[in-house]
């Protein structure tokens, strides 16, 4: 009777183990593939930055409707991620924003962003100047961040791509 109880005990611990590896295996593998959601949503968005015409690039994608250029898509600061779920309390609903230096509306050089090595001079004088007016429609480089936030299989997460755009055109 007591080899059987051992030998119960034993496979009750065994099994509780594969079935907590089963548990921790399912949910990271959900994360990992949020993750990669997250990523790819992400490059997508800058993908698409740069191929806007670079002058409109700030108009088109920046916070308000007010500036858009009359033709052509301005598809705004915010976007959906198929699959994604955006933070409780995210106040439009979707897990994907574009962040540009100042206040989504204007374009500042003087914004404290260090993610984006601000404040600096967008306009590119010489000598470089940093100053406190809207350079929506002067700037020369586009410091842009994309920032997926999503509520997902560990908790709240983040993935955050930045880089600076400008008007030179890669060819093949």
């Amino acid at each position: 009777m007591l080899e059987i109880a051992i030998a119960v005990t034993v496979l009750a611990v065994g099994l509780g183990s594969a079935v907590y590896s089963l548990l921790t295996a399912s949910a990271l593998e959900r994360s990992t593939r949020e993750q990669a959601l997250a990523l790819q949503a992400a490059e997508s968005c800058l993908e698409s930055l740069q191929a806007t015409n670079f002058p409109e690039t700030f108009l088109r994608f920046n916070a308000t409707d007010a500036d858009d250029p009359g033709v052509g898509a301005s598809p705004g600061n915010d976007f959906a991620v198929e699959g994604l779920s955006p933070w409780p309390g995210d106040p439009d609903g979707m897990p994907g924003e574009i962040l540009f230096p100042g206040d989504g509306v204007g374009l500042f050089e003087n914004a404290a962003v260090p993610a984006l090595g601000m404040p600096r001079d967008l306009t590119l004088d010489d000598p470089p100047v940093v100053d406190d007016l809207d350079h929506a429609l002067d700037y020369r480089v586009l410091p842009v961040l994309v920032r997926v936030r999503w509520s997902g299989a560990r908790g709240n997460r983040e993935l955050v791509l930045g880089t600076t755009l400008n008007n030179e055109r890669k060819t093949p």
